[in-house]
């Protein structure tokens, strides 16, 4: 009996104890308590406004709220797969505490539709003599502010981010910068990509910080997308390249990594942005004293004499190839792998040629890339825009590995040259029936009699395991709800109309539903020739 009393008291306090957090949940957000506006007048009768040479700033977690000035509001991040507030949101007003409520809103009980639809709320905040009301809007994606002059150390980043903690918390960064513009075709875009790079308070180079449930690290890229219409095709590109990798013995071949963010820049809006670890030294594994990482990055053949040029000169460039030269310094020979790479597999003429080929490529690697970029009909992605991870061995022989980045030219979509001043990139439902080639993996099938068995072979590999119609239109679905629900994929449209942004995944899963099969039918009769 007094078993069952006990038990029965034991309900009572639970009920209680969740009725009270329920009570909570409904009448405060991020500890800060919502408040009727009779309340709310009755609070602003008895103060005055702050004047217009107060500062006053939002916090979240101790971190300032980034903020935009053309519309005049708050941009505080929320993760939309949960139910309760996390965070906790404070003020200051010229560096004083201030009390901050919320001003009652029914949207705050339809908290998903009121992201989705980008409503603002409104907020005050106040202390004995004075008060000022400020306009929030929630976002369903991490939400980044960079102040501070480009190319100056001096420059302040905040990235606010309820979504990506292994404790589930609500992560805050705060950290000294430096930035600049990245990508060079991309610069003819008024929306440009940027390079972050995080510095400790004291001006030293090197924070590392996990961002997004990235990697650490202190160096950053910031993908505009801007080319992309749906803001899906890099996503999935690089998700596809990490399945791939993820299923090999080495970590020399491993891609990058993004998560989706809104930027704030010197408090102007600057929309949907990809969050991007970079593939280096770092990433693949590699000795950065021994080991090499060649990056083709334009359409500059290198020849002999270039190579010789570049020696001569001693530089860490040769036609379209640069050498990532992290701590490096040159030395007689740097270009020799490459060199050699080259000459037997672009300019090859024999069974010796492909043979010598052999000895300094992963041949298994170069099957997958090729494969990989057939997947994606990746049209920048058979020449450049390809890293060379190259491995060296203690006797001095070594092992060069292709890995793919900035593929958004992808899954359908074609360069178009009419709009090349604008942005020349339209979806061409053809090259889901296209195979594409490049010169060192012609010159391979030219002369490997068993390379197109051996493609048939990964590839139904692939086709049994990760590489299914479903799995990625239903990826390609999840990422646009994302973006859509978020609202950031709305903002993004109405920032940048020349994007002509499109929301929907009919022209990915119209490529997906006929690309694959193709590639099926294609490899079997390849291998059967």
């Amino acid at each position: 009996m007094k078993k069952k009393l006990m038990l029965a008291i034991s309900m009572i306090l639970i009920g209680l104890l969740l009725c009270v957090l329920w009570v909570r949940q409904r009448s405060y957000v991020m500890e800060a308590e919502i408040l009727s506006r009779k309340m709310i007048e009755s609070i602003q009768n008895s103060r005055e406004l702050f004047g217009a040479d107060t500062q006053t700033v939002l916090y979240v977690d101790g971190v300032q709220v980034p903020f935009e000035k053309q519309e005049g509001r708050y941009y505080i991040s929320r993760n939309m797969d949960e139910t309760y507030w996390k965070g906790n949101l404070t003020a200051t007003a010229d560096g004083q505490m201030l009390s901050v409520v919320w001003l009652e809103d029914e949207a705050f009980f339809d908290i998903r539709s009121a992201i989705t639809s980008s409503h603002v709320f409104q907020c005050m905040i106040y202390n004995d003599t004075a008060y000022q009301v400020a306009d929030v809007l929630f976002t369903g994606l991490p939400v980044m502010s960079i102040d501070g002059r480009m190319g100056d150390s001096g420059t302040r980043i905040t990235l606010l981010d309820p979504m990506f903690s292994i404790n589930g918390g609500y992560e805050v960064l705060q950290s000294n910068a430096y930035y600049n513009i990245r990508g060079n075709a991309s610069k003819r875009f008024e929306k440009l990509g940027y390079r972050v790079e995080l510095f400790y308070d004291d001006g030293s180079a090197g924070r590392d910080e996990s961002l997004l449930g990235m990697r650490s690290d202190n160096d950053w890229h910031l993908k505009a997308l801007y080319s992309d219409r749906s803001k899906l095709r890099d996503k999935l590109s690089i998700e596809l390249w990490n399945q791939i990798a993820e299923r090999t013995d080495t970590k020399a071949d491993t891609g990058c990594k993004m998560e989706y963010l809104e930027l704030l820049i010197n408090g102007e809006y600057r929309g949907l942005y990809g969050l991007v670890e970079p593939t280096d030294y770092k990433s693949l594994e590699l000795d950065k004293n021994r080991d090499l990482i060649y990056k083709m990055a334009a359409d500059v053949w290198p020849n002999d004499a270039m190579f010789d040029e570049s020696e001569a000169a001693q530089s860490f460039s040769c036609g379209g190839v640069n050498i990532r030269q992290s701590t490096k310094t040159y030395y007689p020979g740097i270009w020799e792998p490459f060199r050699t790479f080259w000459n037997s597999g672009y300019e090859m003429a024999s069974e010796e040629d492909l043979r010598t080929l052999y000895t300094c490529i992963d041949r298994q690697n170069f099957i997958e890339y090729d494969l990989y970029y057939n997947v994606i009909a990746g049209m920048d992605n058979r020449f450049k825009n390809i890293i060379y991870s190259t491995v060296f061995n203690p006797d001095g022989t070594y092992l060069i590995r292709r890995i793919p980045w900035d593929q958004n030219y992808s899954w359908g979509d074609d360069f178009n040259k009419v709009d090349e001043d604008v942005k020349n990139i339209r979806y061409n439902p053809e090259l889901a029936k296209r195979w594409f080639n490049e010169e060192v993996f012609r010159n391979m099938q030219a002369y490997d009699e068993t390379l197109a068995e051996d493609m048939l072979e990964t590839w139904k590999n692939w086709r049994g395991d990760f590489l299914k119609e479903e799995i990625w239109k239903e990826y390609a679905r999840m990422q646009m709800n994302l973006l859509i629900d978020s609202g950031a994929f709305s903002r993004d449209t109405i920032r940048w109309p020349d994007s002509e942004n499109l929301a929907g995944t009919e022209e990915i899963v119209s490529y997906i539903d006929v690309r694959f099969q193709w590639l099926d039918n294609y490899l079997q009769e390849l291998a059967e020739q």
